[in-house]
């Protein structure tokens, strides 16, 4: 409230601190910083047109996250990146064309011969959808190691 100077909404602070609270959520990260903020003034004003704003900045950014969820995940499973055969990635967070899933094929060094599937907009299901994808294509494709990354920003 502090950044959007909304600090005088005392009752909408107090509801969203008692969603919060009940949300069983213990952390939240956002990689928006106030030195953004103060750069893209539109982000935080009322009815202000920030869509192009936003839309430059995740589509930058969601790449990113998504390296990082992925590389900690190829760590874990131990194999050579090199054994990736598809990669599914979807987000809600902007639309870009070429689209997240090839910066993270670059970013990760990944083969240009991964088979990418991008989805956009799942929201909510995103996850469970994503899931269901990559067990199809790892049962019908013999030896498919599939990487599935859902970012947001």
């Amino acid at each position: 409230f502090r950044i959007t100077n909304s600090e005088h909404m005392t009752e909408l602070k107090e509801k969203f601190k008692r969603m919060c609270e009940k949300s069983m959520i213990n952390k939240r990260y956002m990689h928006l910083t106030e030195e953004i903020l103060k750069e893209n003034p539109n982000v935080c004003a009322y009815m202000a047109p920030s869509l192009d704003a936003r839309q430059d900045m995740v589509v930058v950014e969601v790449p990113k996250l998504g390296k990082e969820a992925a590389a900690k995940a190829i760590k874990e499973w131990g194999q050579p990146k090199s054994k990736i055969t598809h990669l599914v990635f979807c987000t809600t967070s902007g639309v870009d064309m070429p689209g997240a899933d090839y910066q993270l094929t670059k970013l990760l060094g990944l083969k240009p011969s991964v088979k990418r599937l991008m989805m956009y907009q799942q929201g909510c299901f995103a996850g469970g959808t994503v899931l269901r994808l990559a067990k199809d294509l790892a049962e019908n494709n013999a030896g498919a190691r599939v990487l599935v990354v859902c970012s947001e920003s």
